[in-house]
């Protein structure tokens, strides 16, 4: 068996996305404060923390042209 390093560990870290469930790779060279975003759907995250993962959502914002009234068009 191949000796793991501390490196190598941290590069296997996964995230879950709370919309399409797919993992979401955490690398190593990613600082808590980045911003990440699902290959998946697109949805996009913050890392909050690295040991153990956890991924913070960004807030959507829709932009004040796709209203019409109170309703969005998208519905």
């Amino acid at each position: 068996m191949a000796k793991v390093t501390k490196k190598q560990g941290e590069r296997e870290r996964f995230g879950k996305c709370a919309i399409c469930m797919e993992y979401i790779p955490i690398e190593y060279y990613f600082s808590i404060g980045d911003a990440i975003v699902c290959y998946e759907c697109g949805t996009e995250y913050v890392l909050s923390s690295k040991d153990p993962v956890k991924l913070t959502m960004l807030e959507v914002d829709h932009d004040p042209d796709d209203y019409y009234g109170d309703k969005l068009f998208n519905d």
